[in-house]
Formats: C-alpha cells, structure tokens, sequence
C-alpha cells in the first residue's frame, strides 16, 4: 500500500513538472489580435514642426504636441480633424498626456510643464535656468492618476555634462525625485502592475556609439536593469499592454520576471523595424516601421499599412477599438494613421 503511494505521488509531481515549463512561467491563452481594420490618413504639414507625441482620453478627444512652432505646438482631435488654435506660447513641447478633456498635461524644453483644463493652456511648473548653464528639459510626463503623474528628462551644461532628472505631481505641487546623478536622458517611463516603474534613458556620446539603458523604479530607489547600444538589433524599449510592462530590446518582445529578461516572442526580422509598439496583449501588437505599420499576432507580423516612400512611425496609442498611430515623412509631413477595427 505504502508503495503503491510512493509511485503515485512520483507519477503526480513528473506530471506537475512536466506541465510547468519555461521556468515556471506558464504562456497565458490570449487569443490573436484582429487585422480587420479599416484605416484613414491624417496629414499635418510642419517641416519645422515634427510632432512628438500623441496622447488621449477617447476616440474623439486626441491631442498630438512638437516643439517646433511657438503657434502650433498643440494639435486637437474632435474624431473628424485635428486643428490647432494656433496661438502664441512660450512653450516647447516634447510629451503630451490626457486624463479627461478637462485634464490634460504636457511636459518640454526648459523644464516647462503645461496644463490644460478644458478651456485654456496655462504653465504649471518651470524650471530654474541659467544657473551654471543648466538647462533642464522634460522628455516624457505619464500618469496613473490625476494625483500621480511623473515627468522625466535631463539636464544639461555647455560642456555636455547631463544628468537624468524626475519629478512627481502629487495633486498639490511637483517635487523632484532625489536619485544619483547619472549620465543619461531619461525619455520614457510606463508604470506595470507589480507596482514598480520602467524608465528608458538614452545617453547620446558625441565620439562613441550611444548607448540605452533601462531602470526599475519603485518611487525611490531607481536601479538599472539592462543597458545596450542604440543599434538596431540592440536597440530597447518600452511598452504598456493590458496594464503591464514589457520590453523591445532589438527585434524581440521580453517580459521581466524576478530580476531576469525572458524573450516571449521575435516581433520582426526587417531592419525597417523603429524597435516601438502599441498594443492591448502580447499578441496583439502593432509596430512602428521605416515604411508604415506591421501587427504581431502572437504568431506572425504582417504589414497592416505600407508605404512607398519612407514615412518613420515612432508612437501611438490604443483607444477602445481604435489605433492611432504617428510618424513623419521626408517631406515634413506628419502623418497620423487612425485604424477602426471592424466588426
């Protein structure tokens, strides 16, 4: 009786571990993404106005923000066209993020923040410059919440010494973030689940390759997790699907699970690839190429719009059924490419 014990028991722990593999990490059952999508064009013209980022809180309430033009820095999207009010400001925006039509930040040039509270822009935060020849800039501004919103960036002297900065808005006032002084820009920063912030810096070397470096952040203490070079098939990034964070480090899609980097999938073999996604799960991603946009489905990457001529899509965002995606050509065009997915 005792033996027959001991050989179930041994029969049920070889199933048990025959059943968790991939050290201990069991593939979810996500089913593929659609492709069915029927897509439309946007075109801004701005040779010396590229707009930089894209954010919003529905379909039909898009903002897109660039720097190059004091009178058209901000652009509204009401679902049918993007107009811009094209009023005078002292403002160079780099990011822009949307809570609601009455809450809207965005974040630039001079360590400048700006907020929109459904009637007007008004600056919110700047900067001290000028001391020592420091010039701060903020690079992204994301949020959780309305009470929880980070902005990320650099500062810079003359002689090309910078150190990554961050600040927190707590729904009273923007602190900064005390870190160590560390040799980067630090452009993008997406909150996962477990809790903890991923930060991506670049550090742009005047005689050497640049680098990348990734950072875990839990609100205090910022640790780097992965550095690289800026070179396609090292090249990394940052991701938001369904509420998690995961990584593009050259071609491929990572998860980051107990301190370790585990590949889930090759997202594409092509060197059109800008090394950027969006999605809603990690099979359904859409990527930003050289030449229009492709979509991972969990099993393949397809090209969902290409083009004939170069047109470099950097970003986008996920709204219900929608894509928005945006990119620029050689033209000075910025293009932005809404996708409805179809019933």
């Amino acid at each position: 009786m005792l033996r027959s014990s001991f050989f179930a028991l041994c029969s049920l722990l070889l199933f048990l571990n025959a059943d968790c593999r991939n050290d201990g990490i069991t593939p979810e059952e996500i089913p593929p993404g659609s492709r069915n999508y029927t897509w439309a064009v946007d075109t801004i013209y701005g040779p010396y106005n590229p707009l930089f980022s894209i954010s919003g809180s529905s379909p039909t309430d898009l903002w897109a923000a660039g720097p190059g033009d004091a009178t058209n820095i901000f652009y509204h999207f009401d679902g049918s066209q993007w107009k811009t009010d094209s009023l005078p400001r002292s403002f160079a925006p780099y990011s822009i993020f949307s809570f609601a039509h009455n809450n809207v930040w965005s974040a630039g040039d001079l360590g400048k923040i700006w907020q929109f509270n459904g009637f007007e822009w008004k600056e919110q935060l700047r900067l001290a410059t000028g001391l020592d020849s420091i010039r701060p800039a903020f690079q992204d501004i994301y949020g959780v919440s309305p009470n929880d919103i980070y902005a990320t960036g650099v500062c810079f002297k003359q002689d090309q010494t910078r150190w990554g900065i961050i600040y927190h808005y707590d729904g009273t006032s923007w602190k900064q973030i005390p870190i160590p002084t560390i040799n980067t820009n630090f452009i993008r920063i997406r909150k996962s689940n477990n809790g903890k912030y991923y930060i991506r810096g670049v550090t742009d070397n005047q005689f050497t390759e640049s680098t990348f470096q990734l950072y875990e952040f839990d609100g205090t203490t910022l640790t780097q997790i992965h550095a690289g070079s800026q070179a396609n098939d090292q090249f990394g990034s940052i991701l938001e699907l369904g509420g998690k964070v995961y990584f593009i480090i050259g071609y491929d899609l990572f998860d980051y699970i107990e301190g370790k980097f585990v590949k889930l999938a090759r997202l594409s073999d092509q060197s059109e690839f800008m090394n950027v996604g969006i999605g809603r799960s990690v099979n359904d991603i859409f990527l930003g190429m050289r030449n229009g946009i492709a979509h991972f489905n969990g099993t393949t990457t397809e090209y969902v719009i290409k083009t004939d001529e170069n047109v470099f899509v950097r970003s986008g965002i996920v709204l219900d059924n929608y894509v928005f995606m945006r990119g620029r050509d050689l033209k000075g065009n910025n293009v932005i490419y809404r996708g409805k997915q179809n019933e």
